[in-house]
């Protein structure tokens, strides 16, 4: 983990104009161990994370494998957790103060639980007149990007999160609700999102098609080239299909 950092510090230095999120190198090591973990409610890893020195960058490229054979990450909820923080940076292109200023309009509202940490999410379990159940929730792992991107996270395990029993039926149904009405906005919100930005993407490259075929296949070279995503096969099949376009 300590060459993997040391190598991408220098991959950015070497070449900034590669990378698709500047802001990134102001996630150090400390941010990561102090802030960003105990938001998630996953503190308990941060004697981990603080040995392998895991900065923004590092973030960047973590998976399931990293975070059970590096740092002790081994449940498999937690890792989930882990993967749609992660995911939740990428959104906001590893932009802190951007995340910062979202958790801020949203502190006393209930809007954007996306990026709501695992205290906002214990406060709103409480205004939701469930607080004997709200302090289960902590150090949990559960937090707003795990909450509205996980698909498969519903009311049930919510409910399990908190500890409320299945023969409290009346209660489970209520956390229904409410939950329902906190994340299926924002689920078709984010989603929305995806689309503009999918149709975004097919008209620049129809637009770009009427260039050259060096043009065209300069820009979209260096997007795929700065997230490593393409081979040379991948590159002469987008080549041909710009230029059948």
């Amino acid at each position: 983990m300590h060459r993997r950092k040391l190598r991408l510090a220098i991959e950015e230095h070497r070449n900034p104009s590669f990378f698709l999120n500047p802001k990134i190198s102001l996630l150090t090591h400390i941010w990561v161990v102090e802030e960003w973990l105990p938001s998630l409610g996953l503190a308990m890893y941060s004697e981990h994370f603080k040995s392998q020195l895991v900065d923004g960058r590092v973030l960047d490229t973590l998976t399931k494998k990293d975070l059970e054979k590096h740092l002790h990450v081994c449940r498999k909820f937690h890792q989930v957790s882990v993967i749609h923080a992660i995911h939740l940076l990428r959104l906001v292109k590893f932009d802190k103060q951007v995340l910062i200023q979202r958790r801020s309009h949203s502190e006393h509202m209930d809007l954007d639980p996306v990026v709501w940490t695992n205290q906002r999410f214990i406060r709103w379990v409480k205004s939701i007149d469930l607080a004997e159940y709200a302090e289960n929730l902590q150090d949990s792992g559960v937090h707003g990007a795990l909450v509205v991107l996980e698909h498969s996270f519903t009311a049930d395990t919510m409910a399990t999160a908190l500890g409320i029993p299945t023969s409290k039926n009346i209660i489970r149904r209520h956390l229904t609700t409410e939950l329902n009405n906190l994340i299926q906005p924002a689920r078709m919100s984010l989603e929305a999102e995806a689309v503009f930005q999918s149709q975004k993407s097919r008209k620049r490259n129809v637009g770009h098609s009427s260039a050259s075929r060096t043009g065209s296949l300069g820009h979209s070279f260096m997007r795929s080239y700065s997230r490593g995503t393409l081979d040379r096969s991948d590159k002469r099949y987008t080549s041909m299909r710009l230029s059948v376009s």
